[in-house]
């Protein structure tokens, strides 16, 4: 039965990674429809999409893709790794992502949505100041957002342990979804939001308690409200903060965190930048433009499922296993905003750029079960094959 055991495994990672396959062929379809039927839906808001020119431009990133993705899944499937330790895993983890993200895709805009948030315009002014010029702020932009894939790993190491989250790192440094992640200012509100999940992981663990616990949660309430600041889906990280303390019995902790989050948005209010009242305006105004533009109703289909495709074939499993994993408290947040995203009229412009945060937490319980302490291989197919078809789309696209 052991015997066996690897095979069954291999089995359900081949069918899954068919099943997103189907997906991604579907999402296509959708959007190839939605294309050719709407104004709404195209090349302007689907950058993305492959072979619209028609034409191949060798650049650098062409090359240094495939071998990032080949040297990471070489690096993963030998022992070393195993037995690399936990603060150098964060650090090869970070750097890979680096390249990965920067092969793929550097094209930074300086300019913001709409209905960005004002914290985000004034968090892009103020890098497009400090930078000086569109390759200093590609590089800022990348390497803030990167910081995602260490932080998802501290948090899942806190929640389904290192074993864990040491065979998820190969998935979360090759993940799709880098493509989009260093195009602007979604790509730091991403790292935002891992930061809060980290730092209420940790603060929240059995061994951290008084003055380091009451800290710890004040701090997790700042970022989420700094988080919440540069990005309106960012409040929805408060849902698996809220779902963490629960299930860590911290009631202390959530009204900490609460108060924290709260002072942080209180505070932008009295100089001018009230969170609500533009949350609200936000979505009066995406309304409005779906009265105006009823092609924006195709996002309803193409929404979810482009973010899924995102995500690449791991969170088939992950989704699969969401209600026994211990990763759970981690996905309920993001899972709940990918069911309502499209209604929630956030980045009509760019729909498919402000979900970007949710994509490394829809994936978390690829590799976390019900047991902290039990084995787990790590999925280099599922991770090889997200990594293929983001190269695949940056060579036609």
């Amino acid at each position: 039965m052991e015997a066996l055991a690897p095979a069954r495994l291999r089995h359900k990672r081949l069918r899954d990674i068919g099943i997103w396959l189907s997906l991604l062929a579907a999402t296509f379809t959708v959007a190839s429809v939605a294309v050719s039927t709407s104004e709404v839906v195209g090349p302007a808001t689907l950058p993305w999409w492959p072979a619209q020119n028609l034409s191949l431009h060798v650049t650098a990133g062409m090359v240094v893709a495939p071998l990032t993705a080949a040297a990471v899944l070489a690096a993963a499937s030998r022992p070393a790794a195993a037995r690399m330790s936990w603060n150098a895993l964060l650090v090869v983890s970070y750097l890979a992502s680096i390249t990965w993200s920067a092969a793929l895709h550097t094209n930074v805009d300086p300019t913001t949505m709409s209905t960005a948030t004002a914290g985000a315009r004034g968090a892009i002014a103020l890098l497009v100041s400090y930078t000086g010029s569109e390759a200093g702020l590609a590089i800022t932009v990348i390497a803030l957002s990167c910081l995602t894939v260490p932080l998802t790993l501290v948090a899942v190491k806190s929640v389904s342990g290192p074993v864990a989250a040491r065979a998820l790192s190969p998935v979360l440094i090759l993940g799709p979804w880098a493509a989009w992640t260093t195009l602007g200012i979604d790509g730091i509100a991403a790292a935002a939001c891992a930061a809060v999940l980290a730092c209420g992981a940790a603060a929240s663990e059995r061994r951290v308690r008084r003055w380091d616990a009451f800290w710890g949660a004040a701090a997790t309430g700042g970022l989420l409200g700094i988080a919440a600041l540069l990005s309106y889906g960012a409040a929805w990280f408060a849902v698996s903060l809220l779902c963490l303390y629960f299930v860590r019995r911290r009631p202390v902790q959530i009204l900490v965190s609460a108060g924290a989050a709260l002072a942080v948005l209180g505070t932008a209010a009295t100089v001018g930048s009230s969170w609500p009242y533009g949350l609200v305006d936000t979505y009066n105004a995406a309304i409005g433009e779906i009265a105006a533009n009823p092609g924006q109703l195709w996002w309803l289909a193409i929404m979810p499922a482009l973010v899924c495709v995102a995500c690449g074939p791991a969170v088939i499993e992950s989704l699969r296993r969401f209600g026994s994993s211990t990763a759970w408290p981690l996905m309920i947040g993001p899972v709940l905003a990918l069911m309502i995203a499209p209604l929630s009229g956030s980045n009509p412009e760019h729909p498919e750029y402000g979900w970007i945060a949710l994509c490394p937490w829809l994936i978390v319980a690829a590799t976390a079960g019900s047991d902290r302490n039990r084995s787990v291989r790590v999925p280099l197919v599922t991770a090889g094959a997200g990594a293929c078809a983001a190269i695949v789309m940056m060579y036609s696209g």
